[in-house]
């Protein structure tokens, strides 16, 4: 499934907005971490009310402006994003996930951010292994050299694993402590 369609669920799990209210919403609270097409929105939103997943909260008509239809999420909307906060994906998804985290009990998402850490780990260890075959294979990496290059990528990789075990052993803590 789209991922437009649990940015949206997330907006309205925390409370009832308008199309436009939810643009404004993922423009200050989605926009650094996803980026959503606007024309995604309002076929999404109208997928989401067909298959249950919001309603119509209401149908606001001002004179001077055009009508505002207000979303809600529905439970079955709210079940389906607590699933889907639960499902393994790459670090792009899971950071989207982690903006409904509140929504999953603390002892499933410590489960999640372990399992999320390990992968990072095993990545770094690969991360670390190429770079000392590429050390292997010469003496010396000089700036000119083409595998100084690939290197130097693979110790960009390395920096943002560690920093993303990092989180997770934050946020871990905050969970079992229950609080920030």
């Amino acid at each position: 499934m789209s991922s437009t369609k649990f940015v949206l669920l997330s907006l309205l799990a925390r409370e009832p907005l308008s199309g436009y209210d939810m643009k404004q919403q993922m423009k200050s609270r989605v926009d650094f971490f996803y980026k959503i097409n606007n024309n995604q929105l309002y076929p999404t939103l109208s997928k989401l009310e067909e298959d249950g997943l919001v309603e119509l909260q209401a149908y606001e008509r001002e004179s001077y402006r055009p009508a505002r239809k207000v979303y809600k999420i529905t439970d079955a909307g709210i079940e389906c994003l607590k699933d889907w906060v639960k499902e393994p994906g790459s670090w792009e998804e899971f950071l989207l996930k982690q903006y409904s985290s509140w929504l999953v009990e603390p002892e499933i998402l410590i489960s999640i951010l372990e399992e999320k850490k390990l992968e990072q780990e095993q990545l770094l260890a690969e991360f670390k292994g190429k770079t000392a075959s590429f050390r292997e294979q010469n003496e010396r990496l000089t700036s000119d050299h083409p595998l100084f290059s690939s290197a130097a990528v693979l110790e960009m990789g390395y920096r943002f694993g560690r920093c993303r075990i990092e989180w997770c052993d934050t946020m871990i803590s905050w969970l079992k402590k229950g609080e920030i």
